[in-house]
């Protein structure tokens, strides 16, 4: 029997600046300003997700899992495309993912970045326990688009992921066996003061 994942969790990175001049800014794991960087709040929103991601003693209050491999956008230095659709330079995916990757002692997998998704889907399939993808948002749609493909899902996938939105989990459970579908949940983050309990519709 081939090797699939039991839980596949889809996050999108923490909170970037909204203008490249104007706070709030950028900064990097040292502090010091970086357009491609999360903002304050973005980190604090990386630290609260060892926490979501990784409860400690009990059940998970969700349908969360511990994961078992990440996977976050990965990054070029240097000048280039400067939205957040398609920018290899930006360093938050994986800056979003570092705390908790390394509460749980795992090396996330940054061979993959945002163009790649096809490629990056085809890897993670051939997983087993549980994955966790950070990325921009502008492509996660794509994300889902390659997981699922035109398959039905026990509820609908929205369209494109909006700007507004850092604070939601899609989860994807794939088929068991050809009498079951791919599961797909929208779990909210519930992290930041201002995170919302409404899914992503549109």
């Amino acid at each position: 029997m081939a090797t699939t994942p039991t839980t596949i969790m889809v996050i999108r990175h923490g909170e970037k600046p909204a203008s490249k001049h104007t706070a709030p800014y950028g900064v990097d794991m040292k502090g010091n300003k970086d357009w491609y960087s999360l903002t304050v709040q973005g980190w604090q929103r990386a630290g609260a997700l060892m926490k979501l991601f990784n409860p400690g003693t009990g059940p998970s209050p969700s349908i969360l899992a511990v994961p078992t491999a990440i996977y976050a956008s990965g990054f070029t230095e240097g000048e280039g495309v400067k939205d957040d659709i398609s920018d290899s330079n930006s360093k938050r995916p994986m800056e979003t993912i570092t705390p908790l990757a390394r509460r749980l002692g795992i090396t996330p997998n940054l061979n993959y970045s945002s163009g790649d998704e096809k490629r990056l889907v085809e890897e993670v399939m051939q997983q087993s326990g549980v994955v966790l993808i950070c990325w921009q948002h502008g492509a996660i749609h794509d994300i889902a688009h390659h997981l699922v493909k035109d398959a039905k899902t026990t509820s609908p996938i929205p369209p494109p992921w909006p700007a507004s939105r850092f604070d939601m989990v899609w989860v994807f459970t794939p088929p068991t066996s050809p009498d079951t579908i791919w599961g797909f949940v929208q779990v909210p983050e519930f992290l930041l003061s201002g995170d919302s309990d409404k899914v992503i519709t549109s």
